[in-house]
C-alpha cells in the first residue's frame, strides 16, 4: 500500500506578519493543523499565505470567515 503524505492548500493570504501570525494562532485554537509562510514583497510590505491541510482546508476557510479574518 502506497504511503499518502499531507497535502497543504492556502487557504487565506495575510499582508502582515503578524496577522498571519494571528490567523495561525487561533485556527490551532480551534485544532486545525496550520503554518504560514511569506510568498512576496512589493512596496507595500510581505505577503503571507496562510495554508492548511487539505483535508481540513473547508472547514478552516469556513471558520475564518466566521471569525471576521
Amino acid at each position: 500500500m502506497m504511503k499518502r503524505e499531507a497535502r497543504w492548500v492556502v487557504i487565506h493570504m495575510a499582508h502582515s506578519e503578524e496577522k498571519a501570525r494571528e490567523i495561525r494562532d487561533r485556527l490551532t485554537q480551534e485544532g486545525f493543523m496550520v503554518e504560514f509562510r511569506p510568498v512576496s514583497g512589493d512596496v507595500g510590505g510581505q505577503v503571507y499565505e496562510i495554508l492548511a491541510l487539505s483535508s481540513e482546508a473547508r472547514e478552516a476557510r469556513s471558520l475564518l470567515s466566521e471569525l471576521g479574518l
